[in-house]
């Protein structure tokens, strides 16, 4: 998919974006760029919102799949957690460009165009707009609204993206809320589906993902699993990760029961949690692990994971796919809020974002479900020296590359919007600069040639949209996919492409962009900049300049502004 555009129209925006808000992605006018790996950086000063659109698209997709849901939990049917008439946003324009799984070919001559409009306390509409999108072709409406009977999901689940996923290196409580919601609802869809005795659960019908650290695990795991050496290539490089593989892991289950009361004798019934995966993804779990044992006595389920290469063709021929093997330990962490009371999950359903962590209890590891124990990943040293090391001593900025490029793998061949907050924070300089060619390289290492129908671009299906502080990712976008973020006097909030300032961003000097962007002149730190300040206060009062350079030097290291601050004193003499 490829955004086109979002408007903020209610009278009360969102956050910081005012009413009228509008901000520009793709051009329809140059639908060749729309082929090529080019992110959407959004940058300026803190608090200039550019957050906020991130949060915006999260909550309208939310509320657009529970809207167009075959399935939904009874929490959500009530009205004082949910309505079709209520977003935030409340009005909106969003446009998009999609294409359909069920068509021969990923171009645009087989995409939609996607408008999706909501007024102020009335339902969202969508309309779709076939190729060429323009007025030689008819836009008709698609309903949001699913069957009565809801044997299926409204006609307009087919025009939405098929992952919406979302993560934050800073814990945004806003841009997570949605995703918190979407898991809530996955439990009670999971929770009704056993109590109403399904004969098997295979995944959530709501596509939002959010990425945290318990999540990111599965991430990693079903890329290592499943992924061949050339995919894994960004990961595997030494001046990466130095990834060489899984040496092992082990998984440990908790065997819980729900709890249902018996409409009749309105006695307790407990039922396994598991009762829907026993059959079929439990078994084949088992049927992959090197070893596995239980303890009754305890209700626990240990399962052991040497991994070699029949460790990985088990698994791929009982999961078939990353994605699916991803989505069955996506469902199992999700049933790790399986204690979570009907009193929380309503308190969650109708927060606004603000505290939301401190809304949903944290499991103990005996609450939990599900977890990862000993996980040890095969790993090249800076020393060349080859360790096995388990995943959670690996460093933060490790875990924040692991998330990112992860996900990026295991989504590369789904119609999918990633929507990044600052997801380079715990980088290194190195690693920032690289970290647009390494996403490319991530999504492109995917990408099938010599189909029968043609070549598969996979950049046709994604969007990335990230926010940043750093000039050097900056420097890496083009122009037309950096939008900068600024606050007017008035408090309102815009958002102008750098190729509509006049600001080339690609392939410029960081300290350059440093200045325009962020407008900041100097390279070095303020306090060093007040010291270096007060040596020429004391060349201005008359202190022998020799002496006072020596010390100058001595006490600094190599800057612009020391250098500069040299030549002044010395051309007065």
């Amino acid at each position: 998919m490829k955004l086109l555009k979002l408007k903020i129209e209610n009278k009360e925006g969102f956050r910081s974006l005012q009413q009228g808000f509008e901000i520009n992605f793709h051009s329809l006018a140059d639908t060749e760029a729309m082929e090529q790996f080019r992110p959407f950086c959004f940058a300026g000063l803190n608090g200039s919102g550019k957050s906020n659109v991130l949060e915006a698209l999260a909550n309208i997709f939310y509320h657009l799949e529970v809207c167009v849901a075959k399935y939904l939990p009874e929490s959500i049917k009530d009205l004082s957690n949910f309505k079709r008439t209520e977003c935030s946003p409340d009005a909106f324009t969003l446009e998009y460009l999609i294409g359909q799984h069920n068509r021969k070919l990923y171009t645009l001559f087989y995409f939609d165009k996607v408008i999706i409009t909501k007024k102020e306390g009335k339902e969202p509409q969508m309309f779709i707009q076939p190729f060429p999108f323009d007025k030689s072709v008819e836009i008709r409406e698609i309903s949001l609204t699913p069957p009565k009977v809801r044997d299926n999901a409204a006609d307009g689940k087919e025009y939405l993206p098929a992952h919406i996923i979302g993560y934050s290196s800073g814990e945004n409580e806003i841009l997570s809320l949605p995703f918190i919601k979407s898991r809530l609802m996955h439990l009670d869809e999971y929770k009704q589906a056993t109590r109403d005795n399904y004969d098997r659960f295979d995944e959530p019908e709501n596509s939002l993902i959010y990425i945290d650290n318990n999540m990111s695990q599965a991430v990693l795991l079903a890329c290592l699993l499943f992924e061949n050496k050339k995919t894994l290539a960004p990961l595997r490089h030494i001046d990466n990760t130095g990834i060489l593989g899984l040496t092992s892991f082990r998984i440990n289950i908790h065997l819980h029961d729900f709890e249902f009361q018996d409409e009749i004798t309105k006695s307790t019934i407990k039922t396994p949690i598991l009762k829907l995966l026993e059959q079929n993804q439990l078994e084949a779990l088992k049927k992959c692990a090197t070893s596995w044992f239980s303890n009754r006595k305890t209700k626990t389920l240990w399962l052991d994971f040497h991994v070699n290469d029949a460790t990985k063709l088990a698994f791929k021929e009982h999961f078939h796919s990353s994605l699916e093997c991803f989505q069955f330990f996506r469902l199992l962490y999700e049933l790790n809020n399986h204690f979570v009371d009907e009193e929380t999950k309503i308190d969650v359903y109708r927060s606004k974002g603000i505290y939301t962590d401190g809304k949903l209890p944290v499991g103990s590891p005996r609450q939990d479900m599900f977890h990862f124990l000993d996980f040890y990943i095969n790993k090249e040293l800076k020393t060349g020296k080859v360790k096995d090391l388990l995943l959670r001593s690996f460093s933060d900025g490790e875990h924040q590359f692991l998330h990112t490029m992860g996900i990026c793998l295991l989504l590369k061949d789904r119609r999918s919007i990633l929507l990044l907050d600052e997801p380079e924070t715990h980088f290194n300089p190195s690693w920032r600069a690289k970290f647009v060619k390494t996403l490319n390289d991530s999504i492109s290492s995917g990408n099938p040639k010599g189909l029968p129908h043609g070549d598969f671009n996979v950049h046709l299906l994604k969007d990335v949209l990230l926010t940043s502080h750093s000039p050097f990712i900056i420097s890496d976008c083009l122009p037309d996919n950096v939008v900068l973020f600024e606050k007017d006097e008035d408090g309102h909030t815009s958002a102008k492409k750098a190729s509509e300032l006049g600001i080339d961003t690609y392939g410029t000097s960081v300290n350059l962009l440093t200045n325009r962007i962020f407008k900041n002149k100097e390279t070095i730190g303020s306090y060093a900049m007040s010291k270096m300040m007060e040596f020429k206060k004391r060349f201005n009062s008359g202190e022998k300049t020799e002496n006072l350079i020596e010390e100058l030097n001595n006490e600094f290291g190599d800057s612009i502004e020391k250098l500069m601050l040299i030549k002044e004193v010395t051309d007065k003499n």
